[in-house]
């Protein structure tokens, strides 16, 4: 005997989800699918299904990316699995004993992840609400106008990334203007709902789960009366209006940088460097108008993880903050927030 104590029998959820997962690793869509029938077919419950183990599941399938693990493609392809196996579990689903009311399910402009979004409003759909889900990257106009038109009992509006806060707090503008209480999560709004809180929400939820269970309390659900108490920052709308210009200003600094070693930033490289210049003023922007430090050193941190596992090397963008740091003498809240952000992630 080795004295260790045996591993304890693997569960049926543990099994489903093994297996769901090494279909999706596949890349074999049928295998996946058809393990996803046989848990429907045992009677496993559709909720945990479609949390425990699509959304677990695609969890895996971001953190390989983020690792370098596996490629965009892949990682695209996996997400349409899920959205294959998703669909199948609500198909099959009994209809909830006590119906709800409406709500429209919905993805900040610019926000083109929306599996969670679609997990939750199934979620929402099991529960006995008529879910009216509006897709990915809804620009504020139409929402409004569909709210307008349809008066829903709640709008569920999801935002994965912080950069997209500005176009969330256009939303939940819109509906508290159309009277429609508005929920929010997703990974977008922090761990806390400070934020949401700040932005006007009406409630904050920070899982599909949670948020199926706050809503069970009604309706009808409190709308904010008065607009968001943000601390807006007067230097976001200069540097909003300048942001092209520092574009142009930290992609000369990253161009004599490559020339610098004899190479000329060019093709994918440059392509590549231009998302991210732009992915740094985003985030940038972003903190200055929610005023929440934490959303744009965050997102540095999450950077130079995502660029050391990629062997890229984060010098280059600390480089650029210098510059861009530069660049704001004149903007000191701004110019400071890019100071932390150039040293944070280096910390510890």
């Amino acid at each position: 005997m080795s004295g260790s104590a045996a591993e304890p029998p693997a569960s049926g959820l543990d099994r489903t989800r093994d297996a769901y997962f090494e279909a999706v690793t596949a890349m074999d869509e049928a295998t996946a699918l058809d393990v996803v029938r046989r848990a429907l077919a045992r009677g496993d419950d559709p909720e945990t299904l479609l949390l425990e183990v699509v959304a677990w599941a695609q969890r895996r399938v971001g953190l390989l990316w983020q690792t370098d693990d596996w490629s965009v493609a892949r990682e695209h392809a996996a997400t349409y699995m899920g959205e294959r196996a998703t669909a199948l579990i609500t198909e099959h689903a009994t209809e909830a004993a006590t119906p709800r009311g409406v709500v429209v399910v919905v993805c900040a402009d610019g926000e083109w992840h929306s599996l969670p979004a679609r997990l939750m409003g199934e979620v929402l759909r099991l529960r006995g609400w008529r879910v009216r889900f509006l897709g990915a990257s809804v620009r504020t106009r139409h929402l409004a106008l569909h709210l307008q038109e349809y008066s829903p009992d709640i709008v569920a509006l999801s935002c994965s990334l912080p950069s997209r806060l500005i176009a969330a707090h256009g939303m939940i503008e819109a509906a508290r203007r159309t009277g429609v209480p508005a929920i929010v999560g997703g990974a977008g709004f922090g761990g806390d709902g400070t934020l949401a809180e700040r932005m006007g929400a009406s409630l904050w939820a920070a899982t599909a789960t949670e948020a199926a269970d706050l809503l069970e309390k009604g309706p009808p659900f409190p709308v904010r009366r008065g607009p968001a108490s943000l601390p807006f920052s007067d230097e976001y709308t200069t540097i909003l209006r300048r942001r092209k210009g520092l574009m142009g200003v930290c992609l000369r600094s990253a161009e004599e940088a490559h020339g610098g070693r004899g190479r000329v930033l060019e093709g994918a490289d440059l392509d590549r460097t231009v998302e991210e210049l732009a992915h740094i003023l985003d985030f940038l922007l972003a903190a200055l108008y929610v005023g929440d430090d934490r959303v744009f050193t965050r997102f540095l941190e999450w950077t130079r993880v995502v660029m050391e596992s990629h062997g890229a090397p984060w010098g280059h963008v600390v480089g650029v903050l210098g510059v861009l740091e530069a660049e704001l003498f004149d903007h000191p809240e701004a110019a400071a927030l890019v100071a932390l952000g150039r040293a944070a992630p280096g910390e510890g």
